[in-house]
């Protein structure tokens, strides 16, 4: 019920993501700039795609939302879409076998 979803997340986030590389291209700036923290650009980029997603929905309501709603639970909105993404796990450091790296990843574009 959610593939149509699903698909937009995972193009939407690419689009996203090329749209900011030339946007910092055009300026003379990259993603592999650290900000005070030590943060990359990759990094904070995929924090504040995350942290769009951040909910706490109760038991009854996500059960709810699985049989009546084509969206899929946040926390799948961020865990499957970058799962799914080489970009995230070279901006983090993530290694194969791990949560956040999908064996079969789908790359839709």
């Amino acid at each position: 019920m959610t593939q149509g979803e699903n698909t937009a997340d995972n193009g939407g986030i690419h689009l996203a993501l090329a749209a900011l590389q030339n946007d910092l291209i055009a300026k003379g700036l990259s993603l592999d700039s650290k900000d005070d923290t030590g943060t990359t650009g990759w990094q904070r980029f995929f924090l504040a795609y995350a942290n769009i997603w951040c909910s706490n929905w109760t038991p009854e309501l996500m059960r709810t939302a699985i049989i009546s709603d084509p969206h899929p639970l946040d926390r799948y909105r961020v865990n499957n879409v970058l799962g799914n993404m080489s970009e995230f796990a070279d901006a983090f450091g993530c290694k194969k076998g791990q949560a956040m790296v999908h064996e079969n990843a789908c790359r839709v574009w």
